[in-house]
């Protein structure tokens, strides 16, 4: 029912967006709060079109932070059998290899294209407005939070920058002028804290078995400040932003009883409101070269074993005896061998997923398990890339 809901949603849309195309609403005509309602429903490509139509829409699309959540909203919960999330892309930047003459390209993909075409999609990508410049080198930190992605641009002096690739609005962050750890390895994510409808911004840095956690409130005059008792242990992989709370996975250890030590894997979360931290445990069901991922807001950890890759959902957030395998991922042979090491970045449809191994994405269906390799377009170069869902949210 849920696939016929979102369909009817989307034809909708499209024919609010031929009836804009020809009448202008005014105040005259409807109040505000009923031209709300109908933008509203609008996706963001095409509510960007219509900033120019007059005062009071270019002011509702631009900055009310009300009219941006709610688009929002909307737009999450509508999720086609065909298309996944009709509003998620992804995006990938490439930069030239150190030596080589200086490029960087920024491609943008839609996942609808990636589900419903088996062709090349060279070039059916968008070039988004952002903060850098030609020869500007930056890697995404952490996950994409409704729409916003979060840029290390390695300048002169490293910079992190908050990014709306829908709209091109940016933020820089302030640095960190007094950082504890002056040598170490920086795991960095961010999301939002709905008690105070803030996003805020943690760097944890690991060294010596010791890690440690600064965060900063963005939109304040705030400098970054510690977040005591940050659990110790190897961050592995990126942060995930879930049911309010921010996640790392951690490798800890312990001394068995013939003294001996033993690796195990902890996920750490971060309430957003509390700025408090809990473990949990993975269960040693769970095995393999481990790593965190988020499908269809649910907290999942994809298990890399030697010949295939587990997916486990976690049902009822917070309950590690709720996970529960999903699917499995087969060995695709390659030439030289090697492992599965997919990463699992979001579903194209009910049944696709978009994974990225180090050959490029695929496309895999777990209910026929079989792959499909979408034809990006294709830079000889150093890449990173994410996956975000449309949006208004200003950084």
């Amino acid at each position: 029912m849920a696939a016929v809901n979102s369909h009817n949603d989307s034809k909708t849309a499209a024919n609010i967006t031929n009836m804009l195309q020809s009448v202008t609403l005014t105040e005259d005509v409807f109040p505000p709060e009923i031209i709300f309602d109908i933008l509203v429903r609008l996706p963001v490509k095409s509510l960007q079109r219509f900033r120019a139509a007059c005062k009071l829409w270019n002011e509702m699309i631009s900055s009310d932070r009300k009219f941006a959540k709610e688009q929002l909203r909307r737009a999450t919960a509508t999720i086609t059998a065909t298309a996944g999330r009709d509003c998620n892309r992804l995006i990938k930047y490439t930069h030239s290899y150190p030596g080589e003459p200086i490029t960087s390209f920024m491609r943008d993909y839609s996942l609808r294209s990636l589900a419903s075409s088996p062709g090349n999609l060279a070039g059916t990508y968008s070039e988004p407005n952002g903060p850098l410049v030609e020869g500007d080198w930056m890697h995404f930190d952490g996950d994409s939070c409704h729409g916003l992605l979060l840029l290390n641009v390695e300048t002169a002096e490293d910079s992190l920058v908050l990014w709306n690739p829908s709209t091109g609005k940016f933020r820089t962050l302030p640095p960190i002028k007094e950082h504890p750890m002056q040598s170490c390895s920086v795991h960095t994510g961010f999301g939002y804290d709905s008690s105070t409808d803030t996003y805020k911004v943690v760097d944890v840095s690991h060294h010596g078995g010791v890690s440690i956690a600064m965060a900063h409130t963005v939109g304040t005059d705030s400098s970054w400040r510690l977040v005591p008792n940050f659990p110790n242990g190897s961050p592995r992989g990126c942060t995930k932003f879930v049911s309010g709370s921010l996640h790392w996975l951690l490798i800890q250890n312990k001394v068995t009883e013939f003294g001996e030590y033993l690796d195990y894997y902890v996920v750490v979360s971060m309430d957003m409101g509390k700025e408090t931290f809990e473990e949990m445990v993975v269960p040693e069901k769970i095995i393999g070269d481990l790593e965190l991922a988020v499908l269809n807001d649910w907290l999942c950890i994809v298990g890399r074993g030697s010949m295939i890759c587990d997916v486990w959902v976690m049902k009822e957030y917070g309950n590690a005896e709720s996970l529960t395998k999903l699917f499995s991922i087969p060995y695709q042979e390659t030439n030289p061998p090697s492992r599965p090491s997919y990463s699992v970045m979001d579903t194209v449809s009910d049944d696709e997923i978009l994974l990225y191994n180090k050959t490029g994405f695929v496309v895999y269906n777990h209910k026929n398990q079989t792959f499909r390799v979408p034809a990006l377009q294709e830079f000889r170069g150093l890449s990173d890339f994410r996956v975000y869902t449309e949006s208004l949210v200003s950084p």
